[in-house]
C-alpha cells in the first residue's frame, strides 16, 4: 500500500486518536454525571450562553438538525435538566434554558471532563507546537463556518 500524503496522515492520526480518547472521555462522563457526549455539549453550551437559547441558536451551536435538537432536548427535559418556554411576541419560537439541576449537574460534570482531558490530552501538547496546534482547528473551523470558542465567546451570538 502507497505511503499516506502528510495531510492524509494527519486527518488520519486526527480522527483516529481523537475517536479513541473520546470513547474513554464519554465512559467518565456517562458514568461521572450520566450524560452523552450530546447531552453534555447541549448543556455546556446553554451554560456558555450565559441564559436561555432558541431552538435554532442550540441547534446551530450543536451542528444539529432542528428533528435532532428536539429529541435531545426532550430528553434533558424528562430529566429536569432544561426547560423549554415559548417566545412573548411568537409562540413558535421556542426558548431553552437550564434549570438548577441543570446548572449544578453541567459544573460537576465539567469539572470531571476537563480534568480527564488535562490528564489525558494536555500532555501530549509541547509548549513549543501550542500555537500552531492551536491555529489548526481555528482554521477548520473558520472554513466550515463554526468556532471551536465557546458561545458566549463569539461577538453577534444570541444571548
Amino acid at each position: 500500500m502507497p505511503r499516506l500524503s502528510p495531510e492524509l496522515e494527519i486527518w488520519r492520526g486526527l480522527l483516529r486518536g481523537q475517536r479513541s480518547m473520546l470513547l474513554r472521555l464519554v465512559a467518565t462522563l456517562k458514568r461521572e454525571a450520566d450524560l452523552t457526549t450530546a447531552q453534555y455539549e447541549a448543556l455546556l453550551s446553554l451554560r456558555e450562553a450565559g441564559g436561555a437559547l432558541g431552538a435554532a441558536d442550540l441547534s446551530h451551536l450543536l451542528l444539529y438538525s432542528s428533528g435532532s435538537t428536539t429529541h435531545l432536548v426532550a430528553r434533558l427535559e424528562e430529566r429536569g435538566l432544561v426547560v423549554r418556554t415559548r417566545g412573548d411576541v411568537d409562540a413558535r419560537q421556542v426558548r431553552i434554558a437550564l434549570t438548577d439541576a441543570g446548572v449544578a449537574l453541567i459544573e460537576k460534570a465539567t469539572a470531571a471532563h476537563t480534568a480527564d482531558i488535562e490528564a489525558q490530552f494536555a500532555p501530549l501538547i509541547h509548549d513549543e507546537e501550542r500555537d500552531a496546534l492551536l491555529a489548526s482547528p481555528r482554521r477548520l473551523a473558520a472554513a466550515e463556518g463554526v468556532t471551536s470558542q465557546p458561545a458566549d465567546a463569539v461577538p453577534g451570538r444570541p444571548r
